[in-house]
Protein backbone atom coordinates (compact mmCIF):
# COMPACT_ATOMS: atom_id res chain seq x y z
CA UNK A 1 0.00 0.00 0.00
CA UNK A 2 1.21 3.37 -0.94
CA UNK A 3 2.03 4.96 2.77
CA UNK A 4 -0.47 7.75 2.23
CA UNK A 5 -2.88 5.55 4.18
CA UNK A 6 -2.40 2.99 6.56
CA UNK A 7 -5.40 0.63 8.12
CA UNK A 8 -5.35 -1.20 11.76
CA UNK A 9 -7.92 -3.66 11.80
CA UNK A 10 -9.32 -5.43 15.27
CA UNK A 11 -12.18 -7.57 15.63
CA UNK A 12 -14.55 -7.15 18.46
CA UNK A 13 -17.00 -10.28 18.51
CA UNK A 14 -18.97 -9.48 15.79
CA UNK A 15 -17.82 -5.88 15.00
CA UNK A 16 -14.76 -5.18 13.46
CA UNK A 17 -13.29 -2.11 13.88
CA UNK A 18 -11.07 -0.16 10.67
CA UNK A 19 -8.76 2.83 11.59
CA UNK A 20 -7.91 4.35 8.66
CA UNK A 21 -5.40 7.10 8.96
CA UNK A 22 -3.74 9.04 6.61
CA UNK A 23 -4.77 10.07 2.86
CA UNK A 24 -7.11 8.05 0.49
CA UNK A 25 -7.22 8.57 -3.13
CA UNK A 26 -6.70 7.18 -6.70
CA UNK A 27 -3.01 5.98 -5.81
CA UNK A 28 -3.84 3.80 -2.66
CA UNK A 29 -7.86 3.17 -2.77
CA UNK A 30 -7.25 -0.38 -4.42
CA UNK A 31 -4.92 -1.24 -1.66
CA UNK A 32 -7.37 0.21 1.18
CA UNK A 33 -10.22 -1.91 -0.07
CA UNK A 34 -8.26 -5.25 0.13
CA UNK A 35 -7.37 -4.66 3.13
CA UNK A 36 -10.79 -4.23 4.56
CA UNK A 37 -12.34 -7.09 2.18
CA UNK A 38 -9.73 -9.34 4.03
CA UNK A 39 -11.47 -8.76 7.35
CA UNK A 40 -15.36 -8.83 6.05
CA UNK A 41 -16.00 -12.30 7.42
CA UNK A 42 -19.25 -13.77 6.74
CA UNK A 43 -20.11 -13.64 10.63
CA UNK A 44 -19.19 -10.19 10.97
CA UNK A 45 -22.44 -7.86 11.60
CA UNK A 46 -20.71 -4.42 11.43
CA UNK A 47 -17.36 -2.39 9.87
CA UNK A 48 -16.80 0.08 11.70
CA UNK A 49 -14.74 2.45 9.59
CA UNK A 50 -13.01 5.01 12.05
CA UNK A 51 -11.91 8.10 9.72
CA UNK A 52 -11.00 10.32 12.28
CA UNK A 53 -7.54 10.08 11.40
CA UNK A 54 -8.35 10.60 8.17
CA UNK A 55 -6.77 13.66 6.21
CA UNK A 56 -8.17 13.44 2.66
CA UNK A 57 -10.35 11.16 1.04
CA UNK A 58 -11.07 12.12 -2.81
CA UNK A 59 -13.72 10.85 -4.90
CA UNK A 60 -12.76 7.37 -4.80
CA UNK A 61 -12.65 7.47 -1.68
CA UNK A 62 -15.98 8.09 -1.08
CA UNK A 63 -16.92 5.56 -3.98
CA UNK A 64 -15.01 2.91 -1.50
CA UNK A 65 -17.54 3.86 1.03
CA UNK A 66 -20.66 3.48 -1.39
CA UNK A 67 -19.63 0.20 -2.24
CA UNK A 68 -18.66 -1.10 0.86
CA UNK A 69 -22.07 -0.17 2.10
CA UNK A 70 -23.90 -1.79 -0.71
CA UNK A 71 -21.87 -5.13 -0.31
CA UNK A 72 -22.34 -5.67 2.97
CA UNK A 73 -26.39 -4.14 2.59
CA UNK A 74 -26.03 -7.15 0.60
CA UNK A 75 -24.88 -9.86 3.23
CA UNK A 76 -27.15 -8.21 5.91
CA UNK A 77 -24.33 -6.60 7.63
CA UNK A 78 -23.87 -2.97 8.21
CA UNK A 79 -21.18 -0.23 7.38
CA UNK A 80 -20.72 2.67 9.94
CA UNK A 81 -18.55 5.45 9.85
CA UNK A 82 -16.64 7.90 12.96
CA UNK A 83 -15.70 11.23 11.55
CA UNK A 84 -15.41 13.84 14.38
CA UNK A 85 -17.42 17.20 13.93
CA UNK A 86 -14.39 18.35 13.47
CA UNK A 87 -13.04 16.67 10.61
CA UNK A 88 -12.21 17.57 7.12
CA UNK A 89 -12.95 14.46 5.59
CA UNK A 90 -16.76 14.54 7.47
CA UNK A 91 -17.57 17.78 5.56
CA UNK A 92 -16.79 15.37 2.31
CA UNK A 93 -19.28 12.78 3.80
CA UNK A 94 -21.70 15.57 4.45
CA UNK A 95 -21.63 16.97 0.67
CA UNK A 96 -21.48 13.67 -1.29
CA UNK A 97 -24.44 12.43 0.94
CA UNK A 98 -22.71 9.31 2.37
CA UNK A 99 -24.67 10.26 5.31
CA UNK A 100 -27.58 9.17 3.60
CA UNK A 101 -26.84 5.59 2.66
CA UNK A 102 -23.79 5.08 6.24
CA UNK A 103 -24.67 5.84 9.30
CA UNK A 104 -21.78 8.36 10.68
CA UNK A 105 -20.63 8.88 14.60
CA UNK A 106 -18.59 11.36 16.15
CA UNK A 107 -16.94 8.78 18.21
CA UNK A 108 -15.87 4.86 17.78
CA UNK A 109 -17.45 4.63 21.75
CA UNK A 110 -20.62 6.37 20.54
CA UNK A 111 -20.93 4.19 16.86
CA UNK A 112 -20.68 0.80 19.60
CA UNK A 113 -22.97 1.49 21.33
CA UNK A 114 -25.58 2.86 18.46
CA UNK A 115 -24.87 -0.49 16.81
CA UNK A 116 -25.25 -2.39 19.98
CA UNK A 117 -23.42 -5.21 18.87
CA UNK A 118 -21.21 -7.32 20.09
CA UNK A 119 -18.19 -5.79 20.85
CA UNK A 120 -16.11 -7.97 23.33
CA UNK A 121 -12.78 -8.28 21.55
CA UNK A 122 -12.15 -11.87 20.23
CA UNK A 123 -8.18 -11.12 20.53
CA UNK A 124 -7.09 -13.99 23.48
CA UNK A 125 -5.06 -11.65 25.24
CA UNK A 126 -8.42 -9.61 26.04
CA UNK A 127 -9.83 -12.29 27.76
CA UNK A 128 -11.22 -11.37 31.15
CA UNK A 129 -9.87 -13.82 33.82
Amino acid sequence: MKELAHVDVERRGNVVLARLAGEVDLSNVDDVRRVLADHMARDLSCLLLDLSDTTYLDSTGVRLLFELAEQLQSRRQELRLVASDTALVRRVLVLTHVGEQVPFHTSVPEALEAFGGSTRSAHPDDAED
